[in-house]
């Protein structure tokens, strides 16, 4: 240690004196250049300090152009995803714009008021019972309304609203299992019940067991149903069951005309619509009613006595009845003087 401590004594010593030495000697060429060289060895700073400085002087306007540039691209990342959503909404927005241009040429059945919702919840677990809709009692929807759905231009069932809520409603669909509905075939108006299975297919039951059933026939819905409009298009028969001998009506299965995978927009028939909307269009008369006119009980006026409280018989020919002018002030008919005569004889005398 000590040695160590001597060497380093001996070293600055050396170079102290070195120092001093070259601090005394003439500012000649020869002596300028050993200050030079012994100053770059020792102290290289002070030859490269310049480069040094201009290449630190230019990092803060590097780490800027650094700065701006992830800015930038951060910028440009946000714009980027914004112009793909935008492209998913409007490619969305371009598909329901389709459907429902289809669905407006869609008529509903009379006497019943539509109102259009959308699907918002469905249950995984039980895909084929029920859904639920964004409208409820503030839509004005009621138990037991039927529920419709666009299919190829056409209106076709797909369940009945049994629970309602204030602004949402769950619908059972034809496919769950406490589903029926009255329904008969368009070949033969063979009529039966409709009833769900709990899975992609419709079970219709109790029709003739002497009937000839095919594959293919259209499923509509009865006019005996309590829930849903006559004539509305429920599915086609996918095949004819096997004939059970212990049962005494055929079944078959049937393919739903709405696939429960793929409703969006439906299309709910209330039984009243709200306050402030138009009444839907009603059952019209073949035969207006016809205006009878007041008979008035006043006394007619005669030259004659009357005998009889008989009323007055005019021999006129009739004529058509006409509406009853605005109202004003009725005068009692006058008689005539056949009339007065006519009256004053006995009705009880023969003629």
């Amino acid at each position: 240690m000590q040695r160590e401590t001597r060497i380093a004594n001996f070293i600055l010593g050396a170079l102290s004196a070195l120092s001093l030495l070259l601090l005394s000697l003439p500012l000649s060429t020869p002596v300028r250049s050993l200050k030079a060289g012994t100053g770059y060895i020792f102290n290289p700073l002070a030859y490269r300090g310049e480069a040094g400085y201009r290449r630190i002087a230019g990092s803060p306007a590097r780490i800027k152009q650094l700065l701006l540039a992830d800015i930038e691209n951060e910028t440009l990342r946000a714009e980027l995803r914004r112009g793909e959503w935008l492209a998913t909404t409007v490619s969305a927005l371009a598909l329901e714009n389709e459907r429902l241009r289809r669905a407006l040429v869609l008529k509903a059945p009379a006497g019943r008021s539509p109102v259009w919702v959308r699907v918002m919840e469905r249950d995984p677990i039980h895909w084929f019972r029920s859904l639920v809709v964004d409208a409820g009692a503030d839509r004005g929807l009621s138990l037991n309304d039927p529920v419709l759905g666009p299919r190829d231009g056409l209106l076709v069932a797909v369940g009945r609203i049994v629970d309602v809520r204030p602004n949402t409603a769950t619908v059972l669909l034809l496919t769950d299992e406490l589903s029926a509905a009255a329904a008969y075939l368009s070949s033969g108006t063979l009529e039966g019940l409709i009833q769900g299975q709990d899975g992609p297919r419709l079970r219709m039951n109790y029709l003739n067991a002497e009937a000839r059933l095919s594959a293919g026939d259209s499923v509509y819905t009865s006019p005996t149903s309590a829930t849903f409009p006559p004539d509305v298009l429920i599915g086609r028969v996918a095949r004819v069951n096997q004939r059970d001998p212990f049962l005494t009506f055929q079944s078959v299965e049937v393919a739903p005309a709405a696939d429960a995978s793929s409703l969006q927009e439906l299309i709910v028939l209330r039984a009243r619509p709200m306050d402030g909307e138009a009444k839907p269009p009603s059952y019209t008369p073949v035969f207006p009613p016809v205006f009878v006119p007041a008979v008035s009980t006043a006394p007619a006026a005669s030259s004659a006595p009357a005998v009889s409280s008989a009323p007055a018989i005019s021999t006129a020919p009739a004529r058509p009845r006409r509406r009853a002018p605005a109202p004003a002030a009725v005068k009692p008919p006058q008689a005539s003087s056949e009339e007065a005569a006519f009256e004053a004889v006995d009705p009880e005398e023969p003629r």
